[in-house]
């Protein structure tokens, strides 16, 4: 995968500008993209890095989501950010998009035989 590629699309999706703190999350995510591949061809497959990204994304967004629970606000307005749930959501939404994309891709361990 374009390291590159992923480091630019993480910080595209997070507004992070300081990426290279956040390279175990990218590292990690990247490990966890090509556990799921059925072919190590694929590898290079462009589609795979914003998979990575997304997948990094959210693991972001809920480690800082748990941090920064209460924003404060000024004369009783309204804060811009309230408690993440917006954000975790569209990451979540964003992990399953990208996978629903690279799904030829991908293996499917979500098949169970119920009987035989």
């Amino acid at each position: 995968m374009n390291m590159e590629m992923i480091v630019s699309l993480f910080s595209l999706f997070s507004g992070e500008q300081d990426v290279q703190l956040h390279m175990p999350l990218l590292m990690t995510a990247i490990h966890e993209v090509t556990a799921k591949l059925r072919s190590r061809e694929d590898v290079s497959e462009v589609r795979l890095c914003y998979l990575a990204a997304a997948i990094a994304n959210l693991r972001y967004t809920q480690m800082y989501g748990a941090r920064d629970k209460a924003l404060a606000t000024y004369a009783g307005t309204i804060a811009r950010q309230s408690d993440g749930t917006h954000q975790l959501r569209f990451a979540m939404q964003l992990v399953r998009s990208y996978q629903g994309l690279c799904s030829d891709l991908l293996r499917d361990d979500q098949f169970i035989f119920s009987a035989v």
